[in-house]
């Protein structure tokens, strides 16, 4: 069985590319041999409902995946990026994938 990938973008960074993202991020998991199951989307900036979301959800479902259509997805935050990531690793024992690096 394919391991489970989970998708988190930030609504205001899309630019009304929701589908083209969710796309380009499907396609790196299919090329990485993961599953992809959903998109957490951010729809208030700052606010980091869909990212505590996304968190539980790796923990409930014991996946190990997070693919971003960029890193900036996971900056302006009202937490940095680098301790995101750091939080979805030490919580989830997640890696990140980013689309455009």
């Amino acid at each position: 069985m394919e391991a489970l990938i989970y998708g988190y973008v930030r609504d205001d960074l899309a630019d009304g590319r929701s589908e083209e993202l969710e796309n380009a991020m499907t396609s790196l998991a299919q090329s990485a041999g993961l599953c992809f199951a959903a998109t957490f989307h951010e729809s208030t900036p700052g606010d980091g409902t869909a990212f505590a979301e996304l968190t539980a959800e790796l923990k409930r479902a014991d996946a190990h995946h997070v693919v971003v259509p960029s890193l900036d997805h996971l900056a302006g935050q009202t937490i940095p990026r680098d301790i995101l990531i750091a939080k979805l690793a030490h919580e989830a024992a997640a890696q990140v994938w980013a689309v455009e690096h």
